[in-house]
């Protein structure tokens, strides 16, 4: 089982991750998670192919769909986490990260 004091921290920092995504704060995307454009263009693709649009809607995530857990090889944690649309509408999209050491890294956005 994994601290709540863990969980909250993995949770605080993905939806600032999230939020980062949507205003495409390239800055912030890059600093605090080490996502180069190259990833961010990745990720923008990703979302374009699934929703069809360039005009894409805002996300947020749940902690209802957040799941944190322990990886048996490493001290770090695996995330997974469900991205809403912010007017609640679930997609196919899940977010991947690890969260080690207070700190979040990308790892991949794909649809399931």
């Amino acid at each position: 089982m994994v601290e709540k004091s863990i969980k909250e921290t993995a949770f605080k920092l993905t939806c600032e991750l999230v939020e980062n995504i949507n205003t495409e704060d390239f800055e912030k995307l890059k600093n605090n998670f080490g996502i180069n454009s190259a990833v961010l263009e990745e990720i923008k693709e990703e979302l374009f192919d699934y929703f069809e649009t360039e005009n894409l809607p805002k996300f947020k995530i749940l902690e209802t769909h957040f799941d944190i857990f322990k990886y048996d090889s490493t001290e770090g944690f695996g995330i997974e986490a469900k991205i809403f649309t912010l007017d609640n509408k679930e997609t196919e999209v899940t977010l991947h990260t690890e969260f080690y050491n207070n700190s979040l890294k990308f790892k991949l956005i794909e649809v399931m």
